[in-house]
């Protein structure tokens, strides 16, 4: 009834005579906002008609309204096309709004684009092509501030937010070489505050340039006021900040950035990894030198940004300095002096340095095609200390780790903790059974995860029947790579069954199942444990017995070398008969090969790869290399191979010679330390025969001695190459010599 009134007032207003008063344009334009306020929508739209009638429109808010209450409340198509024009005329309006309004219409959108382009182009502004490039940079820049809104300060979407900004920079600037700076008159009112708001995060050099051109344009009328004050607040609050930190911790950031997308370029991933490293170590001596000049990064003495790319470049660094650089935000944290969040991920990944379980649950592990997360601390009140943090619940977290579930990662998991069951239908492997997450060491119970899969067998079966489960055919828990594995219960009657109870972190092939109809096993007595070796019945080939005693004095050779003869039970030896299979690998208590390796034993009988393998039992399987490191785990253990041969009287000084020729036939000689895997003949020659022979070279009784050693303290441990270098430095040389 009050609006009502209202409205009769109005209008009872505009009927009085010449000789009343009539009313200004400004007071029928408050009427009018004021109705539209209220949502009378048919009364402010014949206020914004008398308006019109009265003094003619020309203002582009007051007109876009009339506009659109004309189109929603009083139909008359011709009367929009004509407003339309009018809007089109006016230096503030923008080509997208008109594109939509035709599309409200149901016309065909160029009927009208067409008429009003050639309306504006005379005038020299609404250039569509900048319009339409700066419309896509807006919907970017907007889905970033919704994320930089939304308080979401994981990893990924800081890097997504990073691609944004980085992609819209490029893209402006290509934009003002090309077609000039944007202002009214080029672009139209809604542009420019497009340019604006992707301006306020770009770097603060671009920054300074674009306000100084804004400025520019603003003193003749041709820059929106209202978006050149939010830039010049911008600068205001720059210039309270420490400019020289600022400009130089963007100049580390973006090295950071840059470096780090090469993960996602056709570059391989190790030569990846080396660049990021060595830009990390560059940036590390930077910011150490920043921060002794200028003062440790807080909020109040550097904003925002300078805090982010700082505490960035301190979580790439190494555990000393990001541990001392924590200490120093905690103390500003205290006062809210430092980003919550980012107090968070740096003592995460400090205490996983410490191998202790992160609070937060901020960091995960990416092994073997698989991501979860690393050993949470209290996990019952995980999203009580990350909204104390400002950060989003673990719930909402894990998408951004690509995480579908909640769960550690299974290599964190002891593999007792595993128990698969596995049977036979056919030609399918059906998978079933559970792990435990150790919530037990923290909160008293441990989680039970099922798991259910079937695989088809045609995928590991060889041409003889035997069956090689291999760890990168994902068959175990959560199906990705080369994980500890699990207690295993496989039923399989007509098998002989082997493996799959062992720890085996680092090789491919887990169990080997033979059939029994195809397969025989052949069975050697020996003092320390007996020999199980397995062929196919059907090959008749004469195996020697000094084929069958190289295993064993290899053997017992070892057992005294490392006072350790690692078990009671049967070693086997598999030989698959496949001629395609030509593995041969060294698992924990089992050696399989194909039936060429044989051949090669008949040529070369005194210093063949028997004992090379027999030696992994130990040194690779009773004791771990990080990262497979060829150079430890191979070279080594050909060097241990050479003791055996010593200690037998015979093929020692003839393996010694064929090192050395292999060595002056290689067109490299390449330092162990830089090999970490084995891609071309030069590496493997330096992996397989250089580092024995110089070896050899030096005191014997000192170099095994040091191995011996190694092996007492880390048996059944992971090695690292730090860890190595630590304890035998007396071998450092002969990493590095050439």
């Amino acid at each position: 009834m009050k609006k009502t009134l209202i409205v009769c007032s109005v209008f009872l207003l505009f009927a009085v005579t010449t000789s009343a008063q009539t009313p200004t344009y400004k007071e029928l334009s408050a009427t009018a906002y004021n109705l539209l306020k209220g949502q009378d929508y048919i009364g402010a739209h014949k206020a914004f008609h008398t308006m019109d009638s009265l003094y003619g429109i020309s203002d582009f808010e007051a007109l876009y309204y009339y506009y659109a209450l004309s189109h929603d409340f009083v139909p008359d198509r011709e009367a929009e096309k004509t407003l339309m024009f009018r809007l089109a005329r006016n230096k503030c309006c923008d080509m997208r709004y008109l594109d939509d309004w035709t599309k409200r219409q149901q016309a065909d959108t160029l009927d009208y684009w067409n008429d009003i382009v050639a309306i504006v182009a005379p005038r020299g502004y609404q250039d569509t092509v900048y319009q339409n490039r700066l419309l896509a940079m807006n919907r970017a820049n907007n889905a970033a501030q919704q994320m930089r809104n939304g308080s979401n300060n994981q990893d990924s979407v800081r890097n997504a937010i990073r691609m944004v900004d980085s992609a819209n920079l490029s893209e402006l600037k290509q934009l003002i070489v090309e077609r000039g700076f944007p202002t009214y008159s080029k672009v139209g009112y809604y542009c420019v505050k497009y340019a604006s708001a992707i301006v306020l995060n770009q770097p603060l050099e671009f920054f300074q340039w674009y306000l100084k051109q804004a400025k520019a344009a603003a003193d003749s009328s041709d820059y929106d006021p209202e978006w050149l004050g939010y830039l010049i607040e911008r600068d205001r609050l720059e210039s309270i900040y420490d400019t020289v930190f600022y400009s130089r911790i963007e100049a580390l950031f973006q090295a950071d950035q840059e470096a780090r997308h090469l993960l996602k370029s056709d570059m391989d991933q190790a030569s990846a990894w080396r660049i990021i490293h060595e830009v990390d170590s560059a940036n590390l001596i930077a910011l150490e030198q920043l921060i002794a000049e200028r003062g440790f990064p807080t909020l109040s003495k550097l904003g925002y940004k300078c805090c982010d790319h700082a505490a960035l470049i301190a979580q790439h660094s190494p555990p000393d300095y990001l541990h001392w650089f924590l200490e120093q935000a905690l103390v500003a944290a205290d006062s809210g002096d430092f980003i919550r969040s980012w107090i968070a991920y740096m003592t995460d990944r400090d205490l996983d340095h410490q191998n202790k379980p992160q609070l937060y649950g901020t960091q995960g592990l990416t092994r073997d095609g698989l991501t979860g997360m690393y050993l949470i601390k209290d996990i019952e009140h995980l999203n009580e200390r990350r909204r104390n943090m400002d950060l989003e619940t673990i719930e909402d977290y894990l998408p951004h780790m690509d995480m579908p579930d909640f769960y550690f990662h299974p290599s964190l998991v002891d593999y007792r903790q595993y128990s698969l069951n596995l049977h036979i239908e056919g030609d399918t492997l059906r998978v079933s059974g559970f792990y435990l997450i150790p919530y037990e060491t923290y909160t008293g119970q441990p989680i039970k995860v099922d798991t259910a899969y079937s695989l088809p067998l045609a995928d590991y079966r060889t041409s003889d029947g035997a069956i090689v489960l291999r760890r990168e055919g994902n068959w175990y828990p959560h199906r990705n790579g080369e994980l500890l594995t699990a207690q295993v219960h496989i039923k399989a009657d007509d098998y002989y069954i082997l493996g799959g109870t062992e720890w085996l972190p680092s090789f491919d092939i887990h169990l080997v199942l033979l059939p029994k109809d195809k397969y025989a096993c052949k069975v050697i007595d020996s003092p320390i444990r007996p020999f199980h070796f397995y062929r196919l019945a059907s090959d008749t080939t004469q195996y020697p017995d000094a084929y069958y005693r190289e295993f064993v004095d290899s053997y017992n050779f070892y057992c005294t070398f490392f006072g350790d003869s690692l078990s009671s039970k049967p070693m086997n030896i598999v030989e698959i008969g496949d001629p395609q299979f030509i593995i041969c690998q060294s698992l924990r208590e089992m050696i399989v090969f194909g039936h060429y390796f044989y051949d090669v034993y008949t040529m070369i009988p005194d210093f063949s790869w028997i004992p090379h393998e027999v030696a992994h039992q130990w040194w690779g399987n009773g004791i771990f290399f990080e990262y497979r490191d060829y150079a430890l785990s191979e070279s080594l253990n050909e060097y241990i191979k050479l003791q055996f041969l010593k200690s037998r009287g015979r093929g020692y000084e003839e393996q010694i010679a064929y090192y050395k020729t292999m060595m002056e036939c290689a067109e490299k000689k390449l330092p162990i330390a830089d090999i970490h895997s084995v891609e071309s003949q030069d590496e493997s020659i330096a992996i397989y025969h250089a580092a024995p022979y110089r070896l050899s070279l030096m005191k014997a009784t000192s170099v095994n001695a040091t191995l011996q050693q190694l092996y007492r303290t880390h048996k059944h441990a992971v090695v690292s190459r730090d860890t190595f270098l630590k304890e035998c430095k007396t071998l450092q040389d002969w990493l590095k010599s050439k």
